[in-house]
């Protein structure tokens, strides 16, 4: 069976316009692992460094990403035995402790929505997979924007069975909605990355005093010396505008994605 290259692993990423952070990370582990599955034995221990490095590196604009690959990275041993084992092996680990960040950030959001009825408004941008399993069978009415460019929303509301709004509705919309609640492709100490147009719902949420959440992941935490990025369709939304993180650790506290 041929060797997968780690450019093309790579580029599977990048080509990945669907999915948002938090699918993207574990998709780069399972990229990972399948690569430790099928590389040669001999050189394996560096070939792995290597494509490590390189799906790091892929989407500097989702830094979920590479925070992923990098705590698999810098927790893994490095054993000279049974390496390619002990590789996949830590994939997996890396993968349930993802999974089990989702579920805690959930129960968190969850546990944070749980007063709002049925009579109730939240109002959403984009198309959070987090924020998608966080209201998922929640009694509240949801609101979702168009997100434009891209129009993800419109996908979005359609699925849940939602009421869409264009987008210069939306702020209206935050501040009569009982909640706004979105995702995030990475949180810095001063700002969040979102789909632009998120700021102005946080700003109308601010004037109107409704309750302005980002559900997200530890691992979408930047190191205080990594730069947050933000262009295209994405903008930095000041961190001074969110109510609450909800979030599956304290923020700023390393992600350690390891079993036990």
């Amino acid at each position: 069976m041929q060797s997968p290259d780690p450019a093309s692993l790579a580029g599977v990423l990048r080509a990945n316009t669907t999915d948002g952070a938090a699918v993207l990370a574990r998709q780069a582990i399972a990229l990972l692992r399948d690569y430790v599955a099928r590389a040669p034995t001999d050189g394996l221990h560096a070939a792995t460094a290597d494509c490590a490095h390189v799906l790091a590196e892929a989407r500097p604009d989702m830094a979920a990403v590479g925070n992923l690959v990098r705590c698999w990275h810098d927790s893994f041993a490095w054993p000279d035995a049974d390496f390619r084992a002990s590789a996949l092996a830590h994939c997996d680990a890396v993968l349930d402790r993802a999974e089990r960040a989702l579920a805690e950030t959930l129960a968190d959001a969850r546990s944070r929505l749980a007063s709002l009825t049925a009579d109730s408004e939240v109002l959403t941008h984009s198309a959070s997979s987090t924020v998608r399993a966080t209201v998922a069978g929640l009694p509240f009415r949801l609101l979702v924007t168009a997100s434009e460019p891209g129009g993800e929303g419109r996908r979005f509301a359609a699925e849940m069975g939602a009421r869409c709004l264009e987008d210069d509705e939306g702020p209206a919309a935050a501040a009569e909605a009982a909640a706004v609640v979105v995702g995030a492709d990475a949180i810095g100490a001063e700002a969040f990355v979102n789909k632009v147009g998120t700021r102005v719902l946080g700003e109308a949420a601010r004037r109107a005093r409704t309750p302005f959440y980002v559900v997200a992941e530890s691992y979408k935490w930047l190191p205080p010396t990594q730069p947050l990025i933000a262009g295209g369709p994405f903008e930095a939304v000041p961190n001074a505008l969110v109510t609450a993180f909800l979030c599956d650790r304290t923020p700023g506290v390393s992600f350690r994605p390891v079993s036990g």
